[in-house]
């Protein structure tokens, strides 16, 4: 097994193009607002999350290592202050906003802006073995865990829907 860098966390995650018509009955009251800012010129992502029930906001910056399997690389997360998020989100880079919502062991985002209309879902896992033992619902209509297209990265470089395979 490689060697982690220093920090960093193992991540083994699955993604999926979901059906909106087939999931079932979301409580937006339950959701968070998700902004990211993937800063040009490397692998750092800076996130704002606001939670829809109570409004309190938390921060994050976060580098995913690049990894040699698509399903299970490294991560590191450090959490910001609001002054820390401040200085930072003037960094240039590309956005995104979603709507994220928790069904079971999956997350699904309801992207916002020139994405949307696009919903995908996520089921995380400390191991590749554990994330393969999901049961994946019949709302997750196509997996595209290898596809580059649906990483956040490039959908917000893109600001464009994937073409459909």
């Amino acid at each position: 097994m490689v060697d982690l860098p220093k920090y960093a966390h193992w991540v083994a995650e699955r993604r999926f193009l979901v059906d909106p018509a087939r999931l079932p009955p979301l409580e937006p009251g339950e959701s968070r607002l998700i902004e990211d800012l993937y800063i040009d010129g490397g692998r750092l992502r800076l996130r704002s999350i606001t939670y829809a029930k109570t409004g309190e906001k938390e921060f994050k910056l976060a580098k995913k290592y690049a990894p040699d399997n698509p399903m299970v690389g490294p991560m590191t997360n450090l959490y910001l202050s609001a002054e820390e998020y401040a200085v930072l989100n003037v960094l240039p880079g590309a956005r995104i906003t979603k709507r994220r919502h928790k069904i079971g062991a999956f997350t699904v985002d309801m992207f916002e802006g020139p994405l949307e209309g696009l919903v995908t879902a996520e089921c995380e896992a400390t191991n590749r073995m554990a994330a393969l033992r999901f049961d994946v619902p019949d709302w997750c209509v196509r997996e595209v865990t290898s596809e580059i297209e649906y990483t956040g990265w490039n959908l917000a470089q893109t600001q464009a829907l994937p073409t459909p395979a």
